[in-house]
């Protein structure tokens, strides 16, 4: 698998297909690039598309002691990595929650980067999160850390029970439970997650507690589209509507009910829109 290396980190990503533009998909926090499935069923006949994996998570790995990230290693480690994915081609981003933030950060940070536009899907802005994330960085920070190795220990013991974490992420979990995509996400990415150092989720965590790229985003002007689930329960869509209001060439596309996975909960819808603007932007 193609990698690179930055500070005693290993960041991993996979190519799936080819074609004129390169697009690059970047996951959530605890995820990994397996995540992206179904989306890239949609994607791949746009052009080539490579899924890369956030610090810790899926293939990559960590250095001893990992325990925190400053804003400004996360940016240039995945800076480096975009850098050799591109090649001096252009590319489109596409970031999920903290992924989205990456893609914000290294976007408005690293401007020699051949970044052609953004697609933000629940995207951390500023931090820290809300809901069950929120708890667990709340627990972290007080000596929480014995109660948030269970609770995540218990979404490794079988698909089902991270289909149960996952559906946390939405205040419909009862549709998400019933939703083929949602359970095609958890089947493909067990085989990696059941192994997912513990150490290393509560470290990236630790990290978006109080990671803020506000301050870079008035400054960057390329297109962006940025997608929100309207009742998303861990990134408020406040921040999806102050990065539209803030972002000179931001698009806004909300999709009410939804949670933190609109592109599970609603696959088609997402792809209905994010597949004309991509081949459009092309």
């Amino acid at each position: 698998m193609p990698s690179t290396t930055y500070a005693g980190h290993t960041i991993t990503w996979a190519e799936h297909s080819q074609g004129a533009q390169t697009i690059i998909l970047i996951h959530g926090y605890s995820d990994s690039q397996l995540g992206w499935g179904a989306m890239l069923d949609q994607l791949d006949q746009l052009g080539r598309c490579v899924t890369l994996d956030l610090p810790g998570h899926g293939r990559a790995t960590a250095p001893q002691g990992y325990r925190t990230l400053a804003q400004a290693d996360m940016l240039a480690m995945m800076g480096q990595a975009v850098a050799q994915i591109a090649d001096g081609t252009p590319i489109t981003l596409v970031g999920h929650s903290t992924g989205g933030l990456v893609a914000l950060g290294v976007a408005a940070t690293q401007r020699q980067l051949p970044i052609a536009r953004l697609v933000l899907i629940d995207s951390v802005v500023w931090g820290p999160l809300t809901g069950l994330l929120g708890a667990a960085q709340w627990l972290l920070g007080h000596g929480g850390y014995w109660l948030f190795w269970l609770m995540w220990r218990f979404t490794q013991l079988h698909p089902a029970t991270l289909m149960a974490g996952v559906a946390s992420y939405t205040p419909r979990w009862w549709a998400l439970w019933r939703n083929p995509t949602a359970w095609r996400l958890c089947r493909e990415s067990y085989p990696w997650y059941r192994h997912q150092p513990l150490r290393n989720l509560a470290a990236l965590l630790r990290f978006l507690e109080t990671c803020d790229v506000r301050p870079l985003v008035p400054a960057l002007d390329i297109p962006m589209l940025v997608i929100t689930g309207g009742a998303d329960p861990v990134v408020p869509p406040a921040q999806a509507r102050w990065l539209a209001e803030h972002a000179p060439n931001a698009r806004l596309a909300v999709f009410p009910g939804a949670g933190h996975l609109p592109h599970v909960e609603d696959l088609a819808g997402c792809v209905a829109l994010i597949t004309p603007w991509l081949a459009e932007a092309a």
